[in-house]
């Protein structure tokens, strides 16, 4: 039962626990049997605290639970090394420590901890233990501050090499591989974040869905090659003419997603239609007479996210079914108004 839990547990979380079950039994063995009582039973209790790691996760969750339990390491940590200040400096918590703080608490609390630590044994050697540290000669200290700094140096390493593989893998994650831009669970993500902004502001927000007219029979005609050649210059002609500010995706097949920040319905329409009418006059794409057809509503305070997307999604629909590369845009006191509808969709027809 325990090595089920264990095993379902994060990789990090497995290591301090493989620390509890292996490593620190056998140095509390290690220590007791050359008369260091106090570290071997500091050690014990290390060896428990990580243990009961596991218990902490369900109401902490596994991030807190893991600082939590690593300072309580770093607090036995300093304990264990107080015993041996009249001998040489133990290699171990010099190696094994400044490794576990950073690999697993991250470059800040890690960092910190590693100093601390430091700090903690060379004033313990500079008050209580000063005679064992005259009867060390310089190589020795030199061997020890090198051996903890280079420890401390690989699990910088380390972390920097774990941030930039989440980084990529979260960014494999979010972005479409065709066209780079936010994928649907990427732009979902962004979309939650900027519902809270909403929350605290009153700003509106257009969303607009976008279609490629005809897509079909782009592929049918020319091939998938020019089709996905198509959907990445459509895409770098969408990036260049929207803000920074502003967040794009592709939403799926030939559809994409577009999020006009601080901006209201009546003036995203005025963008939009602009948009629509230079890709529509675009001569440079891999096939003739691409266009778009657009669906737009407003996002507000108090408004749900869904029932936006929604409004936007049957308004790409009535712009489809009213001609193709046109704007039908809807605000929510004109959702369900077909006349103020019809009066959006004919001041943003094809020209």
């Amino acid at each position: 039962m325990l090595l089920t839990t264990i095993f379902k547990q994060p990789a990090l979380v497995r290591l301090m626990l493989a620390m509890a079950l292996l490593i620190l039994p056998a140095v509390a063995w290690i220590d007791y049997r050359q008369g260091y009582v106090f570290s071997a039973a500091v050690e014990v209790i290390a060896a428990a605290a990580l243990v009961s790691l596991i218990l902490l996760i369900r109401p902490l969750g596994v991030r807190r639970a893991v600082r939590l339990t690593l300072l309580i390491m770093f607090v036995l940590a300093a304990l264990g090394s107080l015993e041996k200040l009249g001998s040489t400096p133990n290699f171990a918590w010099f190696t094994v420590m400044p490794f576990l703080y950073i690999a697993i608490g991250g470059l800040r609390l890690g960092g910190l901890l590693t100093l601390g630590h430091f700090l903690i044994i060379a004033l313990g050697y500079l008050t209580i233990a000063r005679p064992a540290l005259e009867s060390l000669d310089a190589g020795t200290l030199v061997q020890v501050s090198l051996a903890y700094f280079t420890a401390a140096g690989l699990a910088v390493s380390y972390a920097q090499m774990q941030r930039q593989l989440r980084a990529r893998l979260h960014r494999l994650a979010d972005h479409d591989s065709l066209t780079g831009l936010l994928n649907r669970r990427g732009m979902e993500r962004r979309l939650r974040e900027l519902s809270g902004f909403l929350r605290r502001h009153d700003v509106a927000v257009t969303l607009a869905l976008l279609d490629v007219d005809h897509f079909k029979r782009v592929n049918d005609d020319y091939g998938h090659d020019v089709g996905d050649l198509v959907l990445q210059e459509i895409s770098e002609e969408l990036r260049q003419l929207l803000r920074s500010s502003d967040y794009l995706a592709r939403w799926g097949g030939e559809e994409f997603l577009i999020a006009l920040t601080h901006t209201g319905i009546k003036d995203a329409a005025g963008v939009l239609d602009r948009l629509r009418c230079e890709i529509a006059g675009m001569k440079a794409f891999s096939a003739p007479s691409i266009t778009l057809s657009m669906g737009a509503a407003e996002w507000r305070p108090g408004t749900q996210l869904a029932g936006a997307l929604k409004q936007a999604d049957q308004a790409l629909y009535n712009a489809k079914q009213t001609g193709r590369n046109r704007l039908v845009a809807v605000s929510e006191h004109s959702a369900g108004t077909r006349a103020q509808q019809d009066s959006w969709t004919q001041a943003t027809a094809e020209t």
